[in-house]
C-alpha cells in the first residue's frame, strides 16, 4: 500500500520531505571602496575672521602688544636656572603662547592673538608668584 501511495504521489514530493532544507541566503553588503593609500594633500579651509575697521584693528593690535610686553617683562624677571621641572615647563608654555599670539596677530586673527596673549599672561603671573 505504501508503495502504491509513493507511486501515485510521485517521487518528487517524497524527496522534498526527506531532503534537508538549504540554509538561508546571507545578504552581504557591498564593501565601500577603500581610501587611497596616499590621499591628495588638501589645503586647510581658510579661517573666517570678523572684519574690523582700521581704528578697531589698531586698538586691538595695541592691546595685544601691551599684553605681550607685560608677559615678556614678567619672564625677564624670572631666573630660569632656578626653576623646578614643572616651572620650567610652564615657562616654555608661556613662551609658546607668546609665539603663537604674535603669529596670530601677524595674520590679523585678533581674537586668537588676544586669547593666546591672555593665557600667557595668566600663566606668567602664576609662575612669577610661585617663584618669588
Amino acid at each position: 500500500m505504501l508503495l502504491g501511495l509513493m507511486l501515485a504521489s510521485g517521487c518528487a514530493q517524497l524527496q522534498g520531505v526527506f531532503k534537508p532544507t538549504p540554509p538561508p541566503k546571507v545578504r552581504t553588503r557591498p564593501t565601500p571602496p577603500s581610501a587611497p593609500v596616499h590621499p591628495a594633500r588638501q589645503e586647510p579651509p581658510p579661517r573666517l575672521t570678523p572684519q574690523v575697521s582700521s581704528d578697531r584693528e589698531k586698538q586691538l593690535t595695541e592691546e595685544i602688544n601691551t599684553t605681550i610686553q607685560k608677559v615678556e617683562r614678567i619672564l625677564l624677571s624670572i631666573n630660569q636656572r632656578t626653576l623646578k621641572a614643572d616651572q620650567a615647563e610652564t615657562y616654555e608654555t608661556v613662551q609658546s603662547f607668546l609665539s603663537l599670539a604674535r603669529e596670530a596677530l601677524g595674520n590679523k586673527d585678533f581674537q586668537q592673538a588676544m586669547n593666546l596673549a591672555q593665557k600667557a599672561h595668566v600663566l606668567s603671573d602664576e609662575l612669577s608668584t610661585s617663584v618669588h
